[in-house]
């Protein structure tokens, strides 16, 4: 694994003037991989966003070649949305997405080439194109689930890294897993780690009992 995988998952870049007028943010994101597979996680704008662990999703749908449709509940803010964006790829990889019905006017995913070969992702959420005076009134919608979902990003990258090779972790991961919500990730994890320790349990009873019979036979 290399080791940038393993440094601060998500670092703030820039943001607005104020708290209270939002103008943008930023994130730079440390990657185990390099700009073509990069390149193609991101053609499909579904995945990642996805991965923001705040974002509730009830509908998520095509209503064009360039355009979603997206309904759900932010639980960071508290607050419903629907809301529409427009894909815009771009030829060297990542995207920007327009949107319709938020305050924040885009979001922009960009994927930067690193001298080791990997590269980085640079997020970033732009209000500037909603008025300022409107930014101020709106104060409560600005997106603060925008560092975790950095740090989702990270983590959701640096595991594929080093666990893709598992049977099945890829289809899991890939299509299941990330169409949880997010409370059902939960569940899941806490799931899959009883499991695992039933299992290590399991094992050291039968370890035990084979000891003692071994034992018993001698």
């Amino acid at each position: 694994m290399n080791d940038i995988a393993e440094r601060a998952p998500a670092i703030p870049a820039g943001q607005g003037a104020s708290a209270e007028e939002p103008d943008f943010a930023r994130l730079e994101i440390e990657t185990p991989f390099d700009v073509g597979w990069l390149r193609d996680f991101l053609s499909v704008p579904e995945r990642i966003l996805r991965l923001n662990p705040f974002m509730e999703f009830s509908r998520f749908e095509s209503v064009s070649p360039d355009k979603w449709r997206i309904a759900g509940r932010n639980l960071a803010v508290e607050r419903d949305f629907d809301a529409v964006f427009r894909h815009e790829p771009f030829p060297d990889g990542g995207f920007r997405l327009h949107w319709e019905g938020l305050l924040k006017t885009c979001t922009e995913v960009r994927i930067v080439p690193e001298p080791d070969g990997t590269a980085k992702l640079v997020v970033t959420d732009d209000y500037s194109g909603t008025p300022e005076e409107e930014r101020r009134q709106r104060v409560d919608e600005v997106d603060t689930s925008f560092m975790p979902w950095g740090q989702a990003i990270w983590r959701y990258l640096r595991n594929w890294k080093r666990w893709s090779w598992l049977p099945g972790w890829k289809w899991y991961m890939g299509r299941y897993w990330l169409r949880m919500k997010p409370a059902a990730r939960r569940i899941s994890f806490i799931l899959l780690v009883l499991f695992a320790m039933e299992t290590v349990l399991v094992f050291f009873v039968l370890l035990i009992l084979w000891l003692e019979l071994d034992r018993f036979m001698n």
